[in-house]
């Protein structure tokens, strides 16, 4: 069985990566990976926006799954 590690948006229940495949239409999310046991969700040019829960979920019986809160403070130049 190869495990799968997936991100999700929690609010929009969207999904954004699989494995290491971005699935999501927009163009400033990235996945990596530390010898595929630390997994890194990558937001590029950080808007208000993106602030909200993210799910990062692996697909073991029963699924596991860590929940954290993205807040977006400061100024944007």
């Amino acid at each position: 069985l190869l495990l799968q590690v997936a991100w999700l948006r929690v609010d929009t229940q969207t999904i954004l990566t699989i494995h290491n495949h971005v699935v999501t239409k927009n163009h400033r999310i990235g996945v990596t990976h530390s010898e595929l046991k630390t997994w890194y969700l990558h937001i590029k040019e950080l808007r208000e926006s993106d602030r909200g829960w993210y799910m990062c979920q692996i697909n073991t019986d029963p699924m596991k799954s860590q929940i954290c809160y993205l807040d977006v403070v400061g100024e944007i130049d």
